[in-house]
């Protein structure tokens, strides 16, 4: 063989030699993957790095909380009166108030089927019941009432202490009529002056005269209290030296209140058990005026509520 065919052998052999070792490459590209490097394995491995920990950051703590404001503590309710007494007259027409006693020497008192008692003239009834109570508790006396029309006799609700030596009286209300100069008053008495007959001030020469007060001046224009029921009250305390007056017309608007001039010897003491008692009594003949036409007292109701002395305070 020439040297020229041996030189073209030769070339053709390095060619085929050539194509294939780029053949092979392609191929050991394509079995590992487009972007990915054949691992290295000659030479000496080197250790890989140890891992980083991420530095740990220390948990945020949260912002303090606002605690929610603590709630006032709840105001507590007033002292509740209890009802010692309660009569509100039901029954039929004519019929007997069983919580009452008909006092000796005096007409009575009947139920007239409305709800109301009618003390009628010359009429004048005794509570059965009587109460002594601790020092210190709170007694509220209250009725409903419409007095006479009449200037010829007076009617009253009044609280007694009906001890012969030390006696004490709270007038409630005393009404003479609307054509009285006084028409009607409250007040209390330290005295008692059975003795009409010697027409002789006992009472006043012994130096323990009434305190009264008028209050006939706050009854407005409109329903009187001989027209309509008004809410009379009388408060004072056991042991204590003065008594509250207080009036609600018809329509429940407060006509007055009245404080008595302190005075221990005004207030019921627990010497004897304090009563109620309605009474309907003549004016003596000189004072008597004409006019009017109805001489009963109309009793709606009558409560007498305490306050004890834990409770007052």
């Amino acid at each position: 063989m020439s040297r020229l065919a041996r030189q073209q052998v030769g070339g053709r052999t390095a060619w085929r030699a050539a194509v294939l070792v780029g053949a092979l490459l392609l191929l050991a590209t394509a079995c590992i993957g487009p972007g990915t490097w054949p691992t290295k394995v000659s030479g000496p491995r080197r250790a890989a790095p140890p891992a980083t920990t991420a530095p740990t950051t220390a948990p945020t703590e949260a912002p303090p909380t606002t605690a929610p404001p603590t709630a006032a503590p709840p105001t507590p309710a007033p002292p509740a009166w209890e009802t010692l007494f309660a009569d509100h007259f039901d029954g039929p027409a004519g019929t007997w108030p069983d919580q009452w006693h008909h006092m000796t020497n005096w007409n009575a008192a009947a139920l007239n089927g409305l709800g109301q008692l009618e003390v009628g003239h010359v009429a004048q009834i005794r509570s059965t019941p009587g109460w002594m109570l601790p020092a210190g508790t709170r007694v509220r006396v209250s009725a409903s009432l419409v007095m006479p029309d009449t200037s010829r006799n007076y009617a009253a609700l009044w609280v007694q202490h009906p001890n012969p030596v030390d006696p004490r009286e709270i007038d409630v209300i005393e009404s003479y009529g609307p054509r009285k100069v006084a028409g009607a008053q409250l007040g209390s008495h330290i005295c008692y002056d059975e003795s009409v007959e010697n027409d002789v001030d006992e009472c006043g020469a012994a130096g323990l005269s009434p305190e009264l007060w008028p209050v006939g001046q706050a009854f407005a224009d409109g329903a009187k209290p001989w027209e309509t029921f008004w809410e009379y009250h009388a408060e004072f305390t056991v042991g204590g030296e003065q008594v509250h007056y207080e009036a609600k017309d018809g329509s429940g608007n407060q006509a007055y209140t009245v404080d008595s001039t302190p005075d221990a010897r005004r207030v019921p003491g627990n010497a004897v058990p304090f009563h109620l008692r309605l009474s309907n009594k003549d004016v003596e003949p000189e004072h008597m005026l004409p006019g009017g036409s109805r001489h009963s007292m109309f009793v709606d109701w009558v409560t007498v509520q305490v306050l004890s002395p834990t409770a007052a305070s």
